[in-house]
């Protein structure tokens, strides 16, 4: 009885150990994948902004960095650099605008950008670029030029940090880097025609509201690599043209409740919108979530 016992608990060791042998190689192989999806190149093209009619306008890209966020965001009031701590995946430096701007060409820039690819081919790991990626070549020339008239500052320390769980989300597909999440098949809204409410205010809400709110406005609970998550605008869509200005230049809804982030955002960054700005953006999502045209005042 005791040998057979005995037998037993080796085949059942042998069999453990066989177990934690794959789960120890799969795991293993699950962060090969992780780390070269962090270092691997992505193969995008750099393209020279198009020249507008006259020299860059410097106080309308400090306007601009304001409300997409390169300044009063992640890189700090004045782009001197700041924290980024995505609990659960991970902690970065967002750096030092006024000297790593130095470091990369115009097009290096648009291409970091739009597409989240670095100047070395690998991937940005906490930029929106899936947001900046319909800029107009106009609006980003501007934003450039304003962000290198900013007196030089040295480089904050880098810092850079992963979490194991991370790690399997990136490699199972269930993450993404910053230039994964870019679908160059998506319109560039920048570089099409901007003549209506509708139009005007769809490329400014893609360059803004999708951050928190969804690529289609419609909500993002976290789906889709971000912990931004915010609300569908279909409700805000329905609020009046003066209490959509107000909820655009305070973050404070009807009934006045706190929508937290939303009111350091708008205080911050989207009450630099002018006023025609803000209604065309609420033309366009009415528009875009099915109600009904409003009559021009």
């Amino acid at each position: 009885m005791a040998g057979h016992f005995s037998k037993i608990c080796r085949i059942l060791g042998t069999v453990l150990g066989l177990a934690c042998l794959v789960s120890l190689t799969g795991g293993a192989a699950l962060l090969g994948v992780a780390e070269w999806k962090l270092r691997r190149t992505h193969d995008v093209p750099l393209t020279p902004l198009k020249a507008g009619r006259g020299p860059a306008d410097v106080a309308e890209g400090e306007r601009l960095s304001r409300i997409i966020g390169c300044w009063a965001g992640c890189h700090g009031m004045t782009g001197q650099g700041g924290f980024i701590d995505m609990q659960g995946y991970y902690s970065v430096t967002a750096p030092n605008l006024n000297f790593a701007i130095r470091q990369y060409s115009d097009p290096e820039l648009a291409r970091l950008i739009r597409f989240g690819v670095k100047r070395d081919g690998t991937s940005a790991l906490g930029m929106i670029s899936y947001t900046f990626y319909p800029l107009s070549d106009e609006d980003l020339a501007n934003v450039i030029a304003h962000l290198r008239r900013q007196p030089f500052q040295p480089a904050m320390p880098r810092h850079r940090t992963i979490t194991i769980a991370a790690r399997f989300k990136l490699a199972l597909a269930q993450w993404q880097v910053a230039a994964d999440r870019i679908d160059a098949t998506r319109p560039r809204w920048g570089e099409l025609p901007r003549t209506t409410p509708f139009e005007r205010g769809r490329y400014l809400a893609s360059v803004t509201c999708s951050e928190c709110h969804g690529l289609d406005f419609r909500g993002n609970a976290f789906k889709d690599n971000t912990y931004d998550g915010g609300p569908s605008l279909a409700l805000v869509a329905m609020y009046g043209r003066d209490e959509f200005r107000h909820l655009m230049r305070t973050g404070e809804p009807i009934g006045g409740r706190d929508l937290g982030e939303m009111g350091w955002v708008a205080r911050n960054g989207l009450i630099h919108f002018r006023d025609q700005e803000i209604d065309d953006i609420r033309a366009f999502l009415r528009q875009h979530h099915g109600l009904p045209r409003e009559s021009p005042r």
